[in-house]
């Protein structure tokens, strides 16, 4: 797909059962045009069933209100930043309400949940919208670098955010499988949205955290750097971590982007740490995301732009340093088991 501006956005996405479980709790979904990617993930939990629903119904809500409800699906290619991760941290909202009414009317269900990672690309703008402990990498075509862009809504990674934690400590913490945030737990649900810039050769990789158990970040960012076609590279990815026990469903989408890209504003942009360990963290924005009054409608959601970029905060502080690869060994950390 190429967009007006001259860039081109190839897609491919692969997912497993893994070599331990009987069932696949991973939902995952593209939906290409003209211009723009739109991919989700989203790993189920609460046993077989209740895991496969719940992830069923992230996604369902995802493609029936962002995708479905456009008179003209090419409007996605016009519509305005702003109302885009409106919309996306609307239709997360919304599967969370069906997660939530389908485990209140079946006991079957109850307890289920799942997380979600949500991404808009179009040109060299992505916007991610997430909830949980999927996760949303930004990889550097230039220096090869990567750069986690969402955070773990788990209880260990906010201990180790606080200083309370160390990694190592969190690999050995009784809650590092619990969740303090997930579709399905509350009718209400913050979801947290992200703005990255994006440059030719670079890639955007959105994963279950069956990926992460088995593959160091350092090894996602060679594989999708080093294959060409992105449904080689998921495959890749895919294979490497059953390769090595397959202890969780996998689920991988690889979004990468090629053609002219030149912005004078990232250029003048001076990096102050290792290029050859992370990306640059400051083509990763968090975006302010409010509730709005009840009246207004529209889910109760606003969300609100500064255009000065120097009033939106930048990711340039712990815990996205220690997320990052500033460790030689370049260890990937995950902080939740699968449920037994």
């Amino acid at each position: 797909m190429t967009s007006k501006s001259g860039i081109q956005l190839r897609a491919g996405s692969h997912t497993s059962v893994g070599k331990i479980r009987q069932n696949n709790e991973d939902s995952l979904h593209l939906w290409t045009s003209v211009g723009y990617v739109v991919a989700v993930v989203a790993d189920g939990m609460g046993g077989a069933a209740a895991g496969e629903e719940a992830s069923r119904l992230a996604v369902e809500a995802v493609e029936s209100s962002l995708i479905l409800t456009s008179p003209d699906t090419n409007n996605l290619d016009r519509m305005p930043e702003q109302t885009i991760a409106k919309r996306l941290s609307q239709a997360i909202r919304i599967g969370n309400q069906n997660i939530v009414a389908r485990a209140a009317v079946d006991p079957e269900m109850r307890g289920m949940g799942t997380t979600i990672t949500l991404a808009f690309v179009r040109s060299a703008r992505a916007i991610i919208a997430h909830v949980g402990d999927s996760r949303a990498y930004l990889v550097d075509g230039e220096i090869g670098g990567i750069t986690q862009i969402t955070d773990d809504h788990s209880f260990v990674e906010a201990l180790v955010a606080a200083g309370h934690l160390t990694h190592e400590q969190a690999e050995e913490h009784p809650m590092k499988n619990v969740l303090y945030r997930a579709l399905g737990q509350n009718d209400e649900i913050e979801v947290d949205v992200y703005e990255a810039h994006l440059h030719s050769g670079d890639r955007l990789v959105l994963c279950s955290d069956g990926l992460t158990r088995h593959v160091k970040p350092r090894e996602i960012a060679d594989i999708v750097l080093s294959i060409d076609d992105p449904q080689r590279a998921s495959q890749a990815l895919v294979d490497l971590t059953n390769a090595r026990g397959g202890e969780d469903n996998v689920s991988v989408i690889v979004i990468a982007v090629k053609g002219d890209d030149t912005n004078p504003d990232d250029t003048s942009l001076q990096q102050c740490f290792d290029l050859e360990d992370t990306a640059d963290l400051r083509r990763v924005r968090p975006l302010i995301v409010e509730q709005a009054d009840a009246e207004e409608g529209d889910m109760g959601v606003d969300v609100t732009l500064p255009t000065d970029q120097a009033k939106l905060p930048i990711i340039l502080f712990d815990p996205t340093f220690e997320r990052c690869l500033n460790d030689s060994a370049g260890e990937g950390r995950d902080t939740r088991v699968p449920e037994q």
